[in-house]
């Protein structure tokens, strides 16, 4: 599924899917994803390993994934991004997980550790990370250096910024030199809202999937998600990939265990199979994400792993943040702002 994103919401295989992946017998893992987050491969693999099949349901927001999980939804393993987790841990949404269950946490890059919280428990491991920059068609558009290359008249109709209240307000906070994580509502609301404004005018789309419209040549430079960048490469190779003088949003993207799980120690040995070197190899070389798996780094089974795109060095990384996305008093007022937005 080459045209398909980390964040694309496709239930396009719907109860046709799980019927092919339940078939043959045996209890099935029920997987809660990104779109087009898993390599196939790993799936075969893990069901020759264990005889256990899965099956996955696909989620485009961090929101629809709380919600889900709240109503109680009976899935064993989730990929939540990183600042979630408090969260569903307050909300008693995910178990703590066993260290002795988990060899493979020896894999991982110590700056990339499991998510521990304040009690010393684990409850996620984490899976893949990446940035969040400019991806741009070198055909067409000179390489930016700043954000503020979205909020560019030159390029109207044919820029798009990703669907998602978080990111939408990420660009314009760093356009407008602020940082990601600002409490000044009265900034936020006089400052980076006239911005937004006037970009919706220039826009093509808020686009869940930025990747297919740059391969297409339908937008020339755009938000995006890393490796969606680097996999669209391949469509059009022109395609490239920056992240801008301001800095970057860096995520990480975990895998927990819903309270609700059925089948709580399948989904920890499916965790554990992740782990393996070979099998995080799979993942990042089929995805073009990094990965936290140092051992399969050092081992070389990485492709990317010497592409400073994909693992930007040190002095990179002084300029990549971490979005906690407003929780608290300021959700509210990005959450007001998205919704007139959306309807202006």
């Amino acid at each position: 599924m080459p045209g398909l994103s980390r964040r694309t919401f496709h239930r396009l295989l719907g109860a046709g899917a799980c019927a092919t992946a339940c078939s043959g017998g045996g209890a099935s893992l029920a997987l809660y994803n990104w779109g087009d987050y898993l390599a196939p491969e790993v799936l075969e693999r893990f069901t020759a390993a264990t005889g256990f099949r899965a099956t996955q349901d696909y989620y485009l927001a961090e929101a629809e994934l709380v919600a889900k999980l709240a109503s109680g939804a009976a899935y064993d393993v989730v990929f939540p991004i990183d600042y979630v987790l408090e969260r569903m841990r307050k909300r008693a949404l995910v178990v703590p997980l066993a260290r002795d269950k988990l060899p493979g946490l020896a894999n991982l890059d110590p700056q990339f550790g499991p998510w521990i919280a304040a009690d010393n428990q684990i409850y996620a491991v984490p899976y893949l990370w990446g940035t969040t920059g400019i991806g741009y068609d070198s055909d067409h558009v000179e390489a930016p250096t700043s954000w503020k290359a979205l909020f560019d008249p030159r390029h109207a109709g044919k820029i798009s910024v990703i669907d998602s209240k978080g990111d939408v307000f990420d660009q314009a906070l760093l356009a407008a030199g602020m940082d990601i994580n600002s409490t000044d509502k009265p900034a936020i609301r006089e400052r980076v809202y006239p911005m937004l404004r006037a970009q919706k005018e220039l826009l093509r789309a808020y686009d869940s999937n930025p990747a297919r419209a740059l391969a297409a040549g339908d937008t020339w430079i755009a938000q995006i998600d890393s490796g969606d960048l680097f996999r669209a490469q391949k469509q059009r190779p022109s395609l490239r990939y920056v992240i801008p003088e301001e800095g970057a949003v860096l995520w990480i993207d975990y895998l927990a265990i819903p309270a609700t799980a059925p089948l709580p120690g399948v989904a920890v040995r499916f965790i554990d199979f992740l782990l393996d070197p070979e099998i995080a190899a799979l993942n990042a070389n089929a995805l073009r994400f990094a990965t936290p798996n140092l051992a399969a780094v050092q081992r070389g089974l990485v492709a990317d792993a010497g592409d400073p795109a994909l693992y930007p060095s040190a002095e990179t990384r002084k300029r990549l943040f971490v979005s906690e996305n407003w929780f608290g008093g300021t959700e509210a007022v990005v959450d007001e702002l998205w919704l007139e937005l959306r309807r202006a």
